[in-house]
């Protein structure tokens, strides 16, 4: 995806706050992160998530609540939560190791 300025591949992230807009993370590991979305703006491909949550925001938030209209009760739980409940996981920032 072009116009992503950060990117990411092999990269680990753990008991982090990641927000993906703006960024392509390639064979990526996430675990126990909370893992933030909201323009949508992201490329994300062969990545594994492993304990984490998903926290939409903004537009990605409004198509969350369309999507649980189709799906009712299924696997997509969308909550309205302010982010500030969130806080206290620190994001660091990687920079790509060359490919």
């Amino acid at each position: 995806m072009e116009g992503l300025k950060v990117r990411y591949k092999n990269s680990k992230f753990s008991n982090e706050k990641v927000e993906l807009d703006g960024k392509s993370f390639v064979h990526c590991e996430f675990e126990n992160c909370i893992i933030i979305l909201e323009k949508g703006e992201a490329e994300v491909s062969g990545c594994s998530f492993k304990n984490c949550k998903l926290m939409l925001r903004g537009n990605a938030y409004t198509v969350g609540k369309i999507i649980k209209l189709f799906t009712g009760k299924g696997p997509l739980k969308v909550l309205d939560m302010e982010e500030p409940l969130f806080e206290k996981i620190p994001l660091k920032e990687r920079k790509e190791e060359a490919s």
